[in-house]
Parts: structure tokens; C-alpha cells; sequence
């Protein structure tokens, strides 16, 4: 698949319009997509605009496509805006493409790095963007709805991609030195529920179960049990820790959190 993957810019009005309907079909999918033209104007303004296709040819589908902004004045990150992927077995290859296209052009331009937003309690973009790409998050976003009730949490993960990738310094870390923020138990379904949440934890190592279906997998009545952890991970990164790492225990997936300075 790799050597007939083109990566570059949507050439017309009809790639932009697959684009911008592959963030409802594709992962991750959201319920408030970007209109095509709207992405044609950020992209003459100067947003990068990668997307990737199996070969050359016209009225091309996208497998998967990413925007990125310039760095802001002060400010040494291409800022991922909006992306998207389709599903099925070449999901991390045009990942790992797309991802490739936005290193050269950081490379090229002399940019310290590229920030990437995701969901922290999502398996899939976890492991790819931490573990895969080398990635750590010490910054997020929130949004919440009138009561301060968290309705968005999006990690951002900070990637290097002209420095040398050494081995993840968790991974030589003894068990003994990481403590679980969670507990979890079995639930209905065959899912897992949280059943505890420790805030008082101080060490340098600690870990935080999430669910293995990704939170926008889950039924409706365990999200309002998994949602806590959202605000459970605001708090710890509040006070200084970042996620550095990502690993499954059996099916059960958990985020490597390490306390800096």
C-alpha cells in the first residue's frame, strides 16, 4: 500500500468536499465538521493541508487528511487544526504518511515541532501518537458546559520529529515506582466501570487505566461514570505531571503519567 500512497494538497473543490466529509465518516469523528470552503480559505491563508490518497488520478477519495496552522508569533509548533482517517487495515499506514508529511514540512521550515490534539481516553490515538510517534502531552484543552461540567477534554501531544528517538524512559522504570489513579471493575456488557479515584498521589510515576473501547465508545450510562476521569486527569496535569507513555495490560490500555520539575 505504501508505495501507491500519494500524499500531497487537495487539488480541487472535490477533494476539499471529501476532506471535509471524512470528519463525520472517519476517526475520529465529530458531529461538528468544518465545511469545505471553509478549509479551501484556511488553506490559501496558509494553513498546511495534507491529505492522502491511493495514487494519482482525479475525483480522488481521501484515505485520511490533516490541517496544520503555522506557529503563532512567539510560538515554535505546527499546531494540528482538524484530521481524520478512514477506517480499515491501511488506518496506520496513512497515518504514519500523513504524520511523515507534516515532519518534513516542519523540518524544512526550521519548526521545533508539531502539537496534535486527541483524546486522551482513546486507545487508538494514544498509543499512536505516544508511543508510536514519540509524543508526550503536558498541555490540554477543556471545554464545559454551564454548570463546569467537562464536556470536551483534548490532550495536546508535543512531537519532535528532528530530534533522535531514544528508548521510552518509563519502559526502564521498576512496576514498584508506578501507582494507579484508578481502580476499575468489571461492568455490564463486558465493559469496565471505574470504581475509585485517588487525587492524592505525589510520586514521579503513576498510571491511569482508560477504556479500552475509547470514551466516544462507550454506552451512554458508562460515560457518565468515565467522564470523572476527565477532570481526574485536568488535576494531575494541573499540578505538573504529563502523559509519556502508553502500554495494555492484556485489553485493559493505560496512560504512563510522569510528574516534571
Amino acid at each position: 500500500m505504501s508505495e501507491g500512497l500519494v500524499v500531497e494538497a487537495p487539488r480541487s473543490a472535490e477533494e476539499f468536499a471529501a476532506c471535509a466529509a471524512l470528519q463525520k465518516a472517519g476517526d475520529p469523528a465529530t458531529d461538528e465538521a468544518v465545511p469545505a470552503w471553509f478549509l479551501w480559505e484556511l488553506h490559501r491563508s496558509g494553513a498546511r493541508v495534507f491529505a492522502a490518497f491511493e495514487g494519482p488520478g482525479i475525483a480522488r477519495e481521501p484515505l485520511g487528511f490533516v490541517m496544520a496552522l503555522p506557529p503563532a508569533e512567539g510560538d515554535s509548533f505546527l499546531r494540528v487544526l482538524l484530521y481524520a482517517v478512514r477506517e480499515g487495515e491501511f488506518k496506520v499506514e496513512v497515518l504514519v504518511a500523513l504524520y511523515g508529511a507534516l515532519a518534513k514540512e516542519a523540518r524544512e521550515r526550521g519548526i521545533t515541532g508539531i502539537l496534535w490534539p486527541f483524546d486522551p481516553f482513546d486507545p487508538f490515538w494514544a498509543e499512536f501518537l505516544i508511543e508510536r510517534c514519540g509524543g508526550e502531552s503536558r498541555r490540554y484543552e477543556v471545554r464545559r458546559d454551564r454548570t463546569g461540567k467537562v464536556r470536551g477534554f483534548r490532550a495536546l501531544a508535543a512531537l519532535h520529529p528532528s530530534s533522535h528517538r531514544g528508548p521510552s524512559s518509563w519502559k526502564s522504570v521498576s512496576i514498584k515506582a508506578f501507582h494507579p489513579i484508578n481502580q476499575t471493575k468489571p461492568a455490564l456488557g463486558g465493559f469496565r466501570e471505574p470504581s475509585s479515584w485517588n487525587l492524592n498521589l505525589a510520586g514521579e510515576w503513576v498510571l491511569l487505566e482508560i477504556p479500552s473501547e475509547g470514551f466516544r465508545g462507550l454506552p451512554l450510562w458508562l460515560k457518565s461514570k468515565w467522564n470523572e476521569g476527565f477532570s481526574v486527569l485536568e488535576e494531575y496535569m494541573d499540578r505538573g505531571y504529563g502523559i509519556v507513555g502508553f502500554f495494555r495490560q492484556n485489553d485493559r490500555p493505560f496512560l504512563v503519567l510522569r510528574r516534571f520539575g
